[in-house]
């Protein structure tokens, strides 16, 4: 009996110590939030007046004054708002406090989320050894995810290796990640060959090549038309979808042709690409094959015929009426719906 009692004493006596460490780890992380967000106050309230007074030996000393995480990350943040003669005299006063090579530590002992952290700042300070760092970051991270982020680093500083060499780095498992269409949105218009090269390989991952064919699109221009068209013709489906909407952003003298051609392929991604791509560019010559694909299985394909239709204005307009008036049927009910929509914006 008296085991027992004794058992639940202290129990209770543990449980009341245990609630008084969780207080006061509360408190003391409170504490630690309320010190960090005073600091990163007095630093921003610091970098603001040095863009007025541009008085590098104040700012450095309150760069100093504050803890090496506070400086980097409040830092970091302000210099992205900053262009010009004002951003080079913020990262030089930066460089001169040392805080790249305690970026360049994170970027090696740091987290995951650290470690691509450091990759960005790194690139935005474009300090002495940030090329070093990143390189051997890309070499040797374990996380794919860090290696891409080193990757767009280096882009975004010029001085990214070969393509080829950079997504043998980076690893097949890391070829799927969507960070793959930043970095090669980020390429400069001198290396745009590379991503070229690289979209026609048969051997690389589709979702690669078709993030390639993306890239081209939205900064190459009309140039690369004639590839497109040659890459809707490609196996991959994923890859031949691409270049359809590549298609439909710069056009091509042979695109009513290779579009009727596209909205008979096998797969349905293909199919709603080409109608989408028709829409973009225009094209009511090809209202006939868009009104076929309005009775298409895959609804997303209907869908994307119906919007290409309602965007030539009133003749698509008609035959969506035409086809909203006839028997029920799934092309029906699409252009019923399209219609019931209101008209294109």
């Amino acid at each position: 009996m008296w085991l027992v009692w004794d058992m639940s004493i202290l129990l209770s006596a543990l449980s009341l110590v245990i609630m008084l460490l969780l207080i006061a780890r509360r408190v003391l992380h409170e504490r630690r939030g309320t010190a960090a967000a005073d600091q990163r106050r007095f630093l921003l309230t610091a970098l603001i007046a040095f863009t007025e007074n541009r008085d590098r030996e104040a700012l450095k000393a309150v760069l100093l004054s504050v803890p090496a995480s506070v400086a980097i990350d409040a830092g970091f943040e302000f210099i992205s708002l900053l262009r010009g003669e004002e951003h080079d005299d913020v990262v030089a006063a930066f460089n001169e406090c040392g805080l790249p090579a305690l970026i360049g530590k994170q970027l090696e002992r740091g987290n995951g989320a650290e470690r691509i952290h450091a990759a960005e700042m790194l690139a935005a300070l474009r300090s002495e050894n940030a090329v070093a760092s990143l390189l051997s970051a890309l070499d040797r991270d374990r996380s794919r995810e860090v290696r891409i982020a080193a990757a767009i680093a280096l882009c975004d500083v010029g001085a990214l290796p070969p393509l080829v060499i950079t997504l043998r780095k980076i690893g097949i498992a890391g070829q799927r990640s969507r960070r793959l269409i930043e970095l090669f949105r980020r390429f400069p218009p001198r290396r745009f060959e590379e991503l070229e090269d690289h979209a026609g390989r048969q051997d690389a991952v589709p979702f690669t090549r078709a993030a390639a064919i993306d890239a081209l699109a939205r900064s190459g221009g009309f140039r690369f038309a004639d590839f497109f068209a040659r890459a809707v013709g490609d196996p991959s489906a994923e890859v031949a979808a691409a270049a359809l909407r590549a298609l439909g952003l710069t056009g091509h003298t042979d695109a009513p042709t290779i579009l009727v051609k596209a909205m008979a392929n096998d797969d349905w991604d293909v199919r709603a690409d080409a109608a989408n791509a028709a829409g973009r560019l225009g094209l009511s010559e090809l209202a006939a094959p868009l009104a076929q694909l309005m009775d298409d299985e895959a609804w997303t394909v209907r869908y994307a015929a119906a919007n290409a239709l309602r965007s030539f204005g009133q003749p698509g307009e008609r035959v969506l009426q035409e086809i909203a008036a006839s028997e029920v049927s799934r092309s029906q009910r699409t252009a019923s719906l399209i219609l019931a929509e209101g008209p294109a914006i």
